[in-house]
């Protein structure tokens, strides 16, 4: 199962995601946060014609990823120990 629940000592209950999961859902909002306040597309492509983000791009990615999980965290979501 995919996602579980926890209760803490406090009775927070927290929802616990798999990594795969966890990736998933900080990825996809990190990427919807970088597209909806660029004015310029975030993509490009490389010498073999792959699509990527810019590095300025990648660079604002990993600062919204960092908030993004952050609030995850603080909203009662837990990353699975493997």
């Amino acid at each position: 199962m995919a996602i579980k629940h926890l209760v803490t000592l406090n009775q927070k209950t927290n929802t616990v995601l798999t990594p795969e999961r966890w990736i998933y859902l900080y990825s996809e909002i990190a990427t919807y946060v970088l597209e909806y306040s660029s004015r310029d597309s975030i993509w490009t492509n490389d010498a073999t014609g792959n699509e990527m983000m810019t590095e300025e791009k990648q660079d604002e990615y990993v600062e919204i990823v960092d908030v993004v999980e952050a609030i995850m965290i603080e909203s009662g979501l837990v990353k699975e120990d493997i």
